[in-house]
């Protein structure tokens, strides 16, 4: 999938990056439209200094700001899929909004925030 990811301090549009698979309680939307946040623009440039707040203050997850990450966490999007055992209540094609969350092995990953989870930066992503 297509991506503007966040390496070193400038954005670059990834034409390979691997879709995110959602697991349990998951779904994968596809985002249709997605803000520049002021601290998108802060994290274009800091995000060792926000990834090192984080851990100070006892976040359970780690960010790697030397590696990829996938900003936008202020999105719109459609579900596409779900994870296992999750319940189905919205059909596909469902219009969504989230608090840009999702549970990943070590906690609580904030979306477009994270190594693991991409936000809206990227074509699809996954949502809890």
């Amino acid at each position: 999938m297509r991506a503007v990811v966040r390496r070193g301090v400038e954005l670059i549009l990834d034409c390979d990056t691997a879709p995110p698979t959602p697991g349990r309680g998951q779904v994968r939307v596809k985002t249709l439209a997605c803000g520049i946040c002021g601290s998108d623009l802060h994290a274009l440039h800091h995000l060792d200094h926000m990834a090192d707040i984080g851990r100070r203050s006892g976040s359970t997850t780690v960010l790697n700001p030397n590696q990829d990450v996938i900003f936008g966490h202020e999105f719109c999007a459609e579900i596409i899929d779900y994870g296992a055992d999750t319940e189905r209540r919205l059909a596909p094609g469902t219009r969504v909004v989230s608090i840009p969350m999702a549970l990943g092995p070590t906690g609580m990953e904030v979306v477009g925030y994270s190594n693991i989870f991409p936000g809206g930066f990227a074509e699809t992503m996954v949502l809890q």
